[in-house]
């Protein structure tokens, strides 16, 4: 007998004006910075493996005239720590990461961009939209699914919305999703992002957790 075919799962409808403004500024509020956890493979053994450690930041840039676009820089850095064991040979020891975006909220739609080189406030050129959809148990073909989010709050209710997008860089496709767990007040108490990297010299998956 044959089985029926499964429903296909539906979007997620963008989120409210005020839903995605509240998760949109709720990122800049935290008292201290976003302590940042992540994990990079990547296919090439002598490419950086392993966990990074750092922490990422939310300042607002404020726009010249209301009816501009409201932004906001995204600021990580970090190192890679040692080994438990002294003995493992790892690429990368040591090494330091800094990087920024700008993270755009405008006409309904989060974008985030490659800030331009030598400023802080103005973007370059983009990176992606946010897609917001359900969770899929089989990812669409050509996109990836970021993991749950921290809890960071014990019988808290939260829900967790759920965006993805991605970008192609000459050869190299980037696909990244994002995950942000939100309390009753709308704000976000913690996030996770994965970045799947594939090219004809770059295979890498980095997932990144941010409390």
């Amino acid at each position: 007998m044959t089985q029926p075919t499964p429903p296909t799962p539906k979007m997620r409808p963008q989120l409210t004006p005020h839903q995605l403004t509240t998760l949109f500024t709720s990122l800049t509020r935290p008292t201290t910075p976003w302590t940042l956890h992540r994990t990079l493979k990547s296919d090439n053994p002598l490419d950086i493996n392993g966990d990074l450690h750092g922490t990422a930041t939310f300042t607002p840039l404020s726009p010249s005239t209301p009816n501009q676009p409201r932004d906001i820089l995204y600021h990580e850095e970090g190192e890679m720590p040692p080994p438990p064991n002294p003995h493992t040979h790892t690429v990368g020891i040591g090494l330091r990461f800094t990087k920024k975006y700008i993270w755009r909220l405008h006409d309904g739609q989060i974008s985030v961009w490659f800030a331009k080189v030598g400023t802080d406030s103005e973007p370059d050129y983009l990176f992606h939209e946010f897609e917001f959809r359900e969770r899929e148990q089989t990812p669409e073909a050509g996109f990836v699914e970021a993991p749950d989010p921290p809890s960071v709050r014990s019988g808290a209710d939260t829900v967790v919305y759920r965006a993805r997008g991605n970008h192609l860089c000459i050869n190299d496709m980037y696909r990244t999703a994002y995950a942000f767990r939100v309390a009753d007040c709308g704000e976000v108490v913690s996030w996770a992002s994965r970045h799947v990297v594939r090219g004809p010299r770059k295979g890498q998956d980095i997932v990144n957790f941010y409390v």
